[in-house]
This record gives structure tokens, sequence and C-alpha cells, in this order.
């Protein structure tokens, strides 16, 4: 068998949404585990290992307005949104959930504010390039501002872990949400 030369990975263009930028701000985010899907503006579907009882288990990555669903198999739901209910962010603090979810028992949600000082645009770039690094992966750009994004990118897999993060992007007050989630099978 021959080894086929390296070809560097395609540069990731985001999806244009067709619809206005809606979220009004990083300090109108709310995180939820309870909230029903919300009609994705786009998603991506990835079936992940789960074990030797299940095969796979589907994974969904969803840009709902600019904000985020993630749902694992219809059972598990978790909303970053401006939706009004839920908890407000804490921000750089663990939050650590017990539960059962497709055979996962511990979810784990952390999230960090930016401000940008210097070029939003650049930064917003460097947002699609770093999710774009991940295979499994959804940056979705709104009109009025092409640094106006939200990227999710599937960042572990495995049947006893899996990780994923979340880029929020808000040019019209120079805030950048970076949010890291695991589902774990450990308790």
């Amino acid at each position: 068998m021959r080894d086929l030369p390296h070809t560097p990975p395609l540069p990731t263009v985001p999806l244009r949404a067709e619809v206005a930028f809606t979220d009004v701000s990083a300090a109108a985010l709310r995180f939820t585990l309870d909230h029903e899907p919300i009609t994705p503006l786009a998603s991506r579907f990835v079936d992940v290992p789960a074990g030797t009882e299940d095969p796979h288990i589907r994974l969904e990555l969803r840009v709902i307005g600019s904000s985020h669903q993630v749902i694992v198999d219809d059972d598990f739901i978790e909303t970053f949104a401006c939706l009004g209910a839920g908890e407000a962010p804490d921000w750089g603090r663990e939050r650590s959930t017990d539960g059962t979810w497709v055979g996962f028992s511990r979810h784990r949600f952390t999230c960090t504010l930016t401000e940008v000082p210097g070029d939003f645009a650049a930064a917003a770039a460097e947002v699609v390039r770093r999710s774009g690094a991940h295979g499994d992966h959804l940056v979705v750009s709104f009109p009025g501002d092409p640094s106006a994004l939200t990227a999710l990118a599937l960042t572990h897999v495995d049947p006893d872990r899996l990780a994923w993060q979340t880029w929020h992007c808000y040019p019209q007050h120079r805030q950048i949400v970076h949010s890291h989630s695991e589902l774990r099978r450990d308790a």
C-alpha cells in the first residue's frame, strides 16, 4: 500500500444564516438542561460510538438564533441561549449536574466571557479556525456583520465521554463567549 501525500484541511467557511442576529448580548445568555428542542437555523448530526450495548448514539450540534443547543439521542438537551429562562452564566466556574442521559451520568459546563479590545474581525476569524480544527463542527454567521458568529465543535468522543466547545461572537459588544461541555458515564 502506498502512502498518500498529506493534504491540509480546507479552511472552514461559515454557513450564512438568512435571519437577523437575534441575541442581544452575552449578559442575556441563560443555561438550561430542561428546554425543549428549538427549530435550528443549521445543524450537524454526528453518530458517535456508545459502547457494546448500543453501538451508536446520535449527537446533534444546533445553532438557534445566535445561540446553541446540543442534543444527544433526544434524551439530553443542553441549551445556552437568550431565552429569558434558565441560569445566568457563572463566568469561569464549572457547573456540574448528575443525571441519567443515554447512559451518561454527569454533565459539566463551563463558560468564559472575553472582551475583545483589538481587531474583532481577527478574533472571530480565530474562532472559525479553532472550531474548524475539529472534524465535526458547525459555524454560522449572521447578516449585518460577518463577525457575528456561532460555532460549535465536537472535541472528544469515546464510549465514556463526549465533549464539545462553543463560541458565541457579539461584535456589537466586542465580546466572545466560549463554553466547554462534557457528558461522562462516571458519576
